[in-house]
């Protein structure tokens, strides 16, 4: 009997709850958590020296996010391994809990050190392992030919909590932050908990194919994914790496090479976005941000955050549809390069409003590219190591990113000004688009050489009619 074909298929509901978790995590953590600095500041008790040195609030509260970032890069061969073992709806969870118990916790902070160990250990755990780390495995094991689309569509949550950023600063001037932080932990575990429920680890556990393709035509599926693979210099994989096979190829530490650049540049711009925007507004004139003009300043600079925010919700499903028709190295070295002329846009520091605009919309198009990468990693690598290749990718990557924010803060208050910042900056996304342009396809290791080529007499022997004998299991 043929079986009757969903009106719509169940990997978009993945890319669905993906969405919503990835939201909530940015709204609440990645850049919801800006608004909950200067109140917690003001509100814990700090030591007064750290292993004999003066310990400033604003250092102690950099060096928590430099400890979750390192806490992030030490867990994420673990996590990887975790989600390939236990499946992405086991992390899922697991991050709801630990992110959601830790915002709880957080409200209950009375000193630095306590701070500390619930930004790291729950916090950074918590969103770190689960969220993104867990839905992009899950997307990349639903889709192969729209996996572009569907991983862009997901990164539109980044967009979606950097505008709820502003509910939460709101819920924050109404309730205070202690209590702000008790309602947000009860919301993580009242949502993303449950959503965790409708994430299946791969199609063929429901009977599906990627990408919905009916189990009939998936000899046509094979034709038409061969003809895209020649169009767009064979992008898209049919083949299942291990993770110690594709970590033995230079393509995909040359892939983690690129991706560590462009990180190390975003960790940075987009922590001090804001700050960056006002010192460039000041035209070499610094002004006294209690003051009325330095007030407009920081309301500009927030408008233009949101508008970031905006531009890269609707950059991501554009990019990502764009990346499923051309080749998306070649896309994502475009990106790098609209990075880096928005950061090179800052260094005249003209004030001038227009190329505010203009980097905004320049540095929103190089985020876009985030989706390609691991869409690229999955058509390299397939779908049966993904989240262990992914995890081992986040240890350098955390390693190299968590002393951005630091150093451009450093070379500020050495200089009081970001301009000898911009400079490594632009030279990095400059790296990663010669990185990504020229990252080759991995070559297949033996194992799957040897299965193409049973696959292929078996084929040729189907084709003149003879007896075909079933494949071996690897």
């Amino acid at each position: 009997m043929r079986l009757r074909r969903p009106n719509i298929f169940y990997g978009w509901y993945i890319v669905l709850v993906s969405l919503i978790a990835d939201g909530m995590k940015h709204g609440s953590f990645n850049r919801g958590f800006t608004v909950f600095y200067v109140p917690v500041e003001n509100s814990i008790v700090f030591p007064n020296s750290v292993l004999g040195f003066n310990a400033q609030s604003r250092t102690m509260l950099g060096l928590a996010e430099g400890l979750g970032r390192l806490m992030g890069g030490i867990q994420g061969p673990l996590m990887g391994y975790c989600t390939d073992r236990f499946g992405p709806r086991v992390m899922l969870a697991f991050g709801g809990l630990m992110s959601g118990l830790g915002f709880i916790l957080l409200a209950r902070t009375t000193n630095f050190w306590w701070f500390l160990l619930v930004f790291v250990v729950f916090l950074s755990v918590g969103f770190r392992s689960g969220y993104n780390n867990a839905s992009i495995a899950a997307v990349n094991n639903w889709f192969r030919r729209r996996r572009g689309l569907a991983m862009s569509v997901v990164s539109m949550g980044n967009g979606l909590g950097g505008a709820s950023a502003y509910l939460v600063g709101l819920l924050i001037f109404v309730v205070g932050w202690r209590d702000a932080c008790t309602i947000l932990g009860f919301c993580i575990l009242a949502v993303v908990i449950p959503l965790s429920y409708f994430l299946r680890r791969a199609p063929e556990d429901m009977g599906l194919l990627p990408d919905g393709d009916p189990p009939e035509s998936a000899a046509a599926v094979s034709d038409n994914q061969a003809r895209l693979q020649r169009r767009r210099g064979s992008q898209v994989g049919e083949t299942d790496f291990l993770a110690g096979e594709a970590m033995r190829t230079p393509s995909y530490w040359l892939l983690v090479m690129a991706t560590g650049f462009r990180n190390i540049v975003h960790s940075g711009a987009s922590f001090l976005m804001a700050p960056l925007i006002i010192w460039f507004m000041e035209a070499g004139v610094p002004v006294d941000p209690l003051s009325e003009q330095g007030q407009r300043f920081i309301i500009i600079a927030a408008a233009f955050v949101s508008g970031f925010s905006f531009l890269n919700m609707v950059f991501n499903p554009c990019v990502g549809w764009l990346g499923d028709r051309v080749d998306r190295r070649k896309l994502s070295a475009a990106c790098m390069v609209s990075g880096a002329l928005a950061l090179g846009s800052l260094i005249t520091q003209s004030g001038e409003m227009w190329q505010v605009v203009l980097f905004v919309l320049l540095l929103a198009f190089a985020e876009s590219a985030n989706p390609l990468n691991w869409a690229i990693m999955g058509d390299f690598f397939g779908r049966r190591a993904y989240a262990t290749l992914r995890g081992w990718q986040h240890l350098p990557d955390q390693l190299a990113s968590m002393w951005t924010a630091m150093w451009m803060g450093a070379v500020y208050d050495y200089t009081g000004s970001f301009y000898w910042a911009l400079f490594p900056l632009v030279v990095l996304y400059i790296a990663a688009a010669i990185g990504y342009w020229f990252l080759p396809r991995p070559p297949l290791p033996r194992r799957l050489r040897l299965q193409q080529e049973r696959e292929s007499a078996r084929q040729a022997r189907a084709a003149q009619g003879g007896t075909v004998a079933p494949e071996p299991a690897d």
